[in-house]
């Protein structure tokens, strides 16, 4: 049985046990919990802090999202690729303190917007092989997520992502069917055996839209992956709500993740 969740970043105003509530509330089986939530981390480095969030997500199954904002682990700065890999090794041990046995990590991009190069590439591998070795340490499996489609991009497209799937065994994936677009159920045919973790939205005039107001179709995409693939892992909704041209109530939050739930169950019953 596949678990219905959301990020906790579409709920980011709110502190951690409220975000909790709302989604106990909705009946959600999953958390993708997000770190850089701007109240978690101003306090990441409370203890006493710390252990109360983990008593709250201790009430729902969590996967956890490396932080990414402003890190590159391909960057030709030598102090942001440490920065990087010291933020996800700090994800590791934090998704180990919250029972979630996913890290869900970023690939690295060439800095400027052009075609990543070989020093890129050998940046990002570096990066990986650390963590990976890291994870493993601390029995969390690390998922790669697949980047949008961007020229400076690392693991955009199915070639990029399997060259470095191949290269690393004990590598998994997280799906963002947005940012694969049209070419998702190409993903999910090529990596459906190493896929363990999904983003789920639509695409309209940006990415991350409510599922249900997708100008790109994904019903076929999801139906085989729960259905003809048997996939079991979380299924998080990721939206943005800067897509609305207003600041959205609490309520009027819940009831589109309400919606997007309905929608999704729809599609793969």
């Amino acid at each position: 049985m596949v678990k219905i969740g959301c990020s906790s970043l579409f709920f980011w105003e709110y502190d951690i046990g409220e975000i909790v509530d709302i989604f106990l509330e909705i009946g959600l089986k999953n958390m993708e919990f997000f770190p850089e939530n701007p109240e978690f981390w101003k306090k990441r480095n409370d203890l006493n802090y710390i252990n109360n969030v983990k008593t709250e997500l201790s009430k729902i199954d969590v996967t956890i999202h490396a932080p990414y904002i402003e890190l590159n682990s391909s960057s030709t700065n030598e102090n942001i690729r440490h920065v990087t890999l010291m933020e996800t090794f700090w994800a590791i041990d934090l998704s180990k303190k919250f029972k979630s046995e996913l890290l869900t990590i970023h690939p690295g991009k060439r800095p400027t917007a052009r075609i990543p190069t070989d020093e890129e590439y050998n940046n990002f591998d570096d990066y990986l092989e650390k963590s990976i070795n890291y994870a493993l340490k601390n029995e969390i499996t690390l998922c790669l997520e697949n980047s949008p489609k961007k020229i400076n991009n690392i693991c955009h497209n199915i070639e990029s992502m399997k060259k470095t799937l191949d290269k690393f065994e004990n590598l998994y994936m997280t799906l963002d069917i947005a940012h694969a677009r049209e070419n998702s159920l190409d993903f999910i045919k090529n990596f459906h055996k190493k896929i363990k973790n999904m983003h789920i939205s639509g695409v309209n005039s940006k990415d991350h839209y409510p599922l249900s107001e997708s100008r790109i179709n994904f019903d076929e995409t999801l139906n085989s992956l729960v259905n003809e693939y048997k996939y079991q892992g979380a299924l998080n909704f990721e939206l943005n709500d800067l897509i609305y041209n207003k600041t959205l109530l609490k309520q009027e939050k819940i009831d589109i993740i309400i919606n997007e739930v309905q929608y999704l169950e729809k599609i793969i019953e």
